[in-house]
């Protein structure tokens, strides 16, 4: 497994670029080192907190997300708010089974997914798309904005048509 410092993720040896952020910065983790464990909702995150302060895992909780319009306009934090949980990387074998104890689902999915080997027979993965470069991806947010701009031009147009033609078939006497 190598390590992304950026976004502290551990991704399989198999590859040269972070899925999340496209770095190719990666190494072998330290032991010291963050690594995200899971993303989980506020109750799961009041049960890890107490399990793992009870059994000396030093953790990291991180916001994951904006939370709904009014707890932005208001400034609370929403209960409902996903939360991201990183552990020491020599801590995270222990911090997914105390997990798997208290029966959080991610931990066991994860224990699950990196201790059985894939099927050899089966459907081929499919292939993931090739990263766009800068320059394309600058050119399809130019061609997104100006389909956006028609978009609302058109909505406005057949509004102001339609507007005319009641108004039109209203002051004729149409009725």
């Amino acid at each position: 497994m190598l390590y992304c410092p950026k976004c502290q993720l551990l991704i399989d040896s198999d590859t040269d670029r972070c899925a999340a952020c496209g770095s190719k910065k990666l190494r072998e983790p330290g032991p010291d080192d963050p690594v995200l464990l899971l993303t989980t909702d506020e109750t799961n995150a009041v049960m890890i907190r107490s399990v793992f302060q009870e059994n000396g895992i030093v953790f990291v909780e991180q916001d994951s997300g904006f939370g709904s319009p009014p707890s932005i306009l208001l400034g609370s934090r929403p209960f409902y708010e996903a939360r991201n949980i990183f552990v020491a990387f020599r801590d995270r074998n222990t911090a997914k089974e105390l997990l798997n104890g208290i029966g959080i689902a991610d931990a066991q999915d994860a224990k699950l997914e990196s201790s059985t080997p894939a099927p050899e027979e089966g459907p081929e993965p499919e292939e993931e798309p090739e990263p766009m470069s800068s320059r394309k991806r600058f050119f399809w947010r130019i061609v997104s904005a100006m389909m956006f701009i028609l978009v609302v031009w058109g909505v406005v147009a057949a509004a102001d048509f339609l507007a005319n033609a009641l108004k039109a078939f209203f002051t004729k006497g149409g009725f």
